[in-house]
């Protein structure tokens, strides 16, 4: 079952219709006058737009408007960022995207068409999605202390997964090489579903991934977890330590999906979504669902997201520089 699908039924959402909606919005409403466009800049299908969706659902009712998605992949992540940028500032038009497309790419794209930090306006930090270090079932590593010994030992002989060099999955083992020393050699892949497809079936040793993601592979046995990246041990992972607990330290990374809006998006409107995405989130059945999948719900303000970019822009800018990461 996918996770639009866990969401939706824990949330039990429905669309209500576009003349319900209109009915229900006060006259003297100035925003929003029309349907909500929110742009995912990834494919359909993935882990950010299948929680646009949900997301998007839940503030239809929330705005009196019906809010949409629009995939506009490309140049990871680029495409759909630069559409926003250019879009007309009336809040009508957002952009729901990821870590790797706002802190990374930005710093591996030449010529990039946008200014991230000028051209775009922060509204809230919405989720926050912490990884695991997943290895096959039949991996003889049973502990995080087995591989990193194994990795110690014979230098650039274990290999890792990841979707692709410059994603979270490549430059989080990166991070992690660096904060315990060890020796592991990257082998990237076209997207997270190939990458997972050779770490079940042992061609590659390790991975590091959003829980979500992998979650499923770990629930029905084919993968194992040895360590979780959040500060504290994740309710649906109980049992998995923290990099914290065993003593890596400098290892509290996340994924993580945020809201942005054209730069000159006025203050009024920005403040009305931050609070409608807030509200969204803050539903209990929504904010179970969530759960139920590891993620922790944020809402940040808009300044706070704006402080957050640009710290992670330059924590993930640096690592990606410094590793050689580039766009494929």
């Amino acid at each position: 079952m996918t996770l639009t699908r866990r969401l939706i039924l824990a949330a039990g959402l429905a669309l209500p219709s576009i003349a319900v909606l209109a009915q229900a919005q006060p006259p003297s409403q100035a925003y929003p006058t029309k349907p909500v466009r929110i742009v995912v800049p990834f494919p359909a299908g993935g882990p950010v737009d299948q929680t646009a969706r949900v997301l998007a659902a839940k503030m239809t009712g929330l705005l009196g408007q019906p809010v949409v998605i629009d995939n506009k992949g490309g140049a990871g992540g680029v495409l759909g960022a630069d559409a926003v940028a250019k879009a007309p500032a009336d809040g009508h038009t957002l952009l729901f995207s990821s870590t790797g497309a706002l802190a990374i790419v930005p710093h591996l794209t030449p010529n990039l068409p946008y200014k991230p930090q000028t051209d775009l306006r922060a509204v809230t930090q919405a989720l926050r999605v912490p990884t695991v270090l997943v290895v096959s079932a039949g991996s003889p590593y049973q502990t995080y202390a087995d591989l990193a010994k194994a990795a110690r030992a014979a230098p650039d002989k274990l290999a890792y997964a990841s979707a692709g060099s410059g994603t979270t999955t490549h430059l989080e083992v990166e991070m992690l090489k660096r904060a315990d020393r060890l020796g592991l050699t990257h082998v990237p892949y076209r997207g997270a579903a190939p990458a997972l497809t050779d770490l079940i079936g042992g061609q590659v040793a390790l991975m590091m991934a959003d829980v979500p993601v992998v979650l499923p592979f770990i629930q029905s046995g084919k993968l194992r977890a040895l360590a979780v990246t959040n500060a504290t041990r994740i309710p649906v992972l109980g049992a998995v330590p923290t990099l914290a607990e065993l003593g890596v330290p400098g290892m509290e990374v996340y994924n993580w999906y945020g809201m942005l809006a054209p730069a000159r998006t006025p203050e009024a409107v920005v403040e009305r979504l931050h609070r409608t995405v807030a509200e969204a989130l803050a539903a209990p059945e929504l904010a179970k669902g969530f759960a139920e999948q590891g993620i922790s719900v944020v809402a940040s303000t808009p300044a706070e997201f704006g402080r957050f970019i640009a710290a992670e822009s330059e924590r993930w800018g640096a690592l990606a520089k410094a590793v050689g990461a580039r766009l494929e």
